[in-house]
């Protein structure tokens, strides 16, 4: 009986294809499941990473503050305006020569001052309600004629008032002259007439002289003989647009210096200014202020510091960096409470007036659309 062998048992061959097609396959499905996997799953640097990337909102609230009101604003002293006080060529000579400076710097010229004579005749400062216009001479009327004889009057002189340059204002011309020892000019018919190129009128009718020409000078083109400062100085004082919304004009200010103080008032507000950051001009609002005549004060150019000090009240408040300013003024922002889609709407823009600032608090002037416990933005 011969001898069974045993039953051999066969795998149907797959085709090496199908095998390199499955392994890619299931090479990619998990390639696929790991990124779904990483696109859910963060590790906690990446989540550190992404709170860092967040913009947090800062706010605050708004509260009911005793401040007291203190601006300070730096500035310097100025130097009030100042005019020139020009002569005129005489008639008969071939230039204007000073052949007598009557005054000196720090003299105050008032009407009937001397200031000085020019190719020998003299220039005198006047005060006419009309400013003269044309020579004076015997029979001349109009208002001119009228303005001198009422100046005249008020020196302590005593033309009648006629209108008309007649003799007895011929007399009181004739007698000015004298008193500062001149002669009178004449007309033809040997009249005292006026010569008005002899007499110089300035703002205010008084002045500081500033400055004179040398005795002997021969003037130029611009026959500058002084110049005089007409009004005050002043101290003149750069605020912000916060600052300049808390103070008005004619309100009190205390002016400081080294080793200087005094109470002086507010003569005006500038509008905005850009400012010059290559000239070292900071942008904002001059605040002009009245200096008391005083011989201590600081000189023009020297730093004063102009300050407001308000009774101390309780007011609404905020922090300084939740005020914002734009073209348009000052206010706040208030977040929205509304909501869209899960996204805040922008924030309610609230104007303000800032009454003055302390200790890093904004005082606020009262308004319908803020109190106490308001939410204000800061950042």
């Amino acid at each position: 009986m011969p001898l069974q062998q045993d039953a051999v048992v066969k795998v149907p061959r797959v085709p090496r294809l199908r095998r390199i097609i499955g392994f890619l396959v299931i090479v990619m499905a998990g390639m696929a499941g790991s990124f779904l996997a990483g696109s859910y799953i963060k590790s906690p640097q990446s989540a550190t990473l992404d709170s860092i990337n967040t913009p947090i909102k800062v706010t605050a609230t708004v509260e009911r503050r005793t401040l007291a009101s203190t601006l300070i604003i730096p500035g310097s002293m100025t130097p009030g305006t100042s005019v020139g006080i020009a002569a005129s060529v005489p008639p008969g000579t071939e230039r204007a020569v000073i052949t007598r400076m009557l005054v000196a710097v720090g003299d105050t010229l008032k009407p009937g001052t001397i200031v000085a004579t020019v190719s020998g005749r003299p220039l005198i400062v006047i005060s006419t309600s009309v400013p003269l216009y044309r020579d004076l001479k015997d029979g001349d009327n109009g208002q001119d004629v009228s303005a001198l004889q009422n100046w005249l009057q008020s020196i302590g002189y005593r033309p009648n008032m006629t209108g008309i340059f007649d003799k007895s204002t011929q007399e009181s011309v004739a007698a000015l002259y004298r008193d500062v020892d001149q002669s009178a000019p004449k007309s033809d018919d040997k009249k005292a007439m006026v010569r008005w190129r002899e007499f110089v009128q300035i703002p205010g009718d008084e002045g500081s002289v500033t400055s004179i020409a040398a005795s002997g000078a021969v003037l130029t083109d611009d026959l500058l003989v002084a110049t005089a400062q007409t009004a005050p100085d002043v101290a003149v004082g750069r605020a912000s647009i916060t600052q300049a919304e808390a103070l008005t004009v004619g309100q009190a200010v205390a002016l400081e210096a080294s080793g200087y103080s005094a109470q002086g008032v507010i003569q005006s507000i500038g509008v905005f200014d850009q400012g010059n950051p290559e000239k070292g001009t900071l942008p904002g609002m001059d605040i002009i202020a009245s200096v008391p005549d005083d011989p201590n004060k600081p000189k023009p150019g020297q730093p004063v510091s102009v300050s407001v000090k308000e009774p101390v009240q309780e007011t609404l408040a905020v922090p300084l960096t939740a005020i914002k300013q734009d073209d348009i003024g000052t206010y706040v922002t208030v977040p929205s409470s509304k909501k869209d889609a899960g996204e805040d709407t922008s924030a309610e823009r609230i104007d303000v007036t800032v009454t003055g600032q302390r200790d890093g608090w904004a005082a606020l002037a009262e308004t319908s659309k803020l109190e106490p416990g308001t939410t204000v933005d800061v950042s």
